[in-house]
């Protein structure tokens, strides 16, 4: 509350203005404490909602014809992924894996023994962007992903066979979260050698069928292209 605006009184209960007292003058003048934190600041926790949805927004206007195909250029004043994919020029030996097309590297928050990001040089906003021009693209991401995680599960230590199955073979996941479920729009493949740690983070990252809305294994993404393509073939081969 303002404080000049709280009344005074005389030992005999009546009332004195404000102005009439020089104490009460004084809390007139001075301005009221701030009680605000300042400007509101967006949340960390709502801006990965903020952007998903900005990218699920723009991609179904661009599947109805209402907004303009990306260029795909990189980005690196605006993206955090292309900033980073740019230091791969300066220094590969801190990446995963490193070429002309495509730049692996670790995950800052793993959620898995091993955790990569599998991420293509072009500036692709999700997997639902991806066209049947793009089906090699997608085929090639998993392949490297498979490969990384193979590296990864052979440098472990021998003792460790907790991610093994009774086969001998190890168990991975390698997916997209759909818009607006995506924390970041540059189009990355998570990468997994598990088990998942914490073990809850599973359900972030699930393939069962009641989750595909918001993560997409990668080899489903991958068919998914290739059936396009062939289809577009097909139909041009009938023409």
């Amino acid at each position: 509350a303002h404080l000049g605006r709280v009344p005074f009184t005389r030992p005999d209960g009546r009332m004195l203005r404000l102005a009439s007292c020089a104490v009460a003058r004084q809390f007139h003048n001075t301005r009221p404490a701030r009680l605000t934190r300042g400007p509101r600041r967006p949340s960390p926790r709502r801006a990965p909602i903020a952007m998903g949805l900005a990218v699920w927004t723009r991609e179904l206007f661009q599947t109805w014809g209402l907004a303009p195909e990306d260029d795909r250029a990189p980005r690196p004043e605006t993206c955090v992924f292309c900033a980073k994919i740019a230091e791969a020029e300066k220094d590969p030996s801190a990446f995963a894996y490193v070429d002309k097309e495509i730049v692996v590297f670790r995950d800052w928050k793993p959620a898995a023994r091993a955790h990569f990001l599998v991420c293509p040089r072009k500036h692709i906003t999700s997997a639902r962007a991806l066209t049947h021009r793009d089906a090699q693209l997608a085929r090639r991401m998993l392949d490297v992903g498979e490969r990384v995680v193979g590296d990864a599960n052979a440098n472990a230590r021998a003792d460790e066979n907790e991610n093994e199955t009774n086969d001998g073979t190890v168990k991975t996941r390698f997916g997209y979260h759909l818009p607006p479920f995506n924390s970041v729009d540059h189009l990355h493949m998570h990468a997994f050698l598990l088990p998942f740690e914490p073990a809850w983070k599973e359900r972030k990252y699930s393939v069962e069928p009641w989750a595909r809305f918001a993560f997409e294994p990668a080899g489903e993404t991958a068919h998914r292209l290739e059936r396009e393509r062939e289809a577009r073939a097909t139909k041009n081969s009938k023409l």
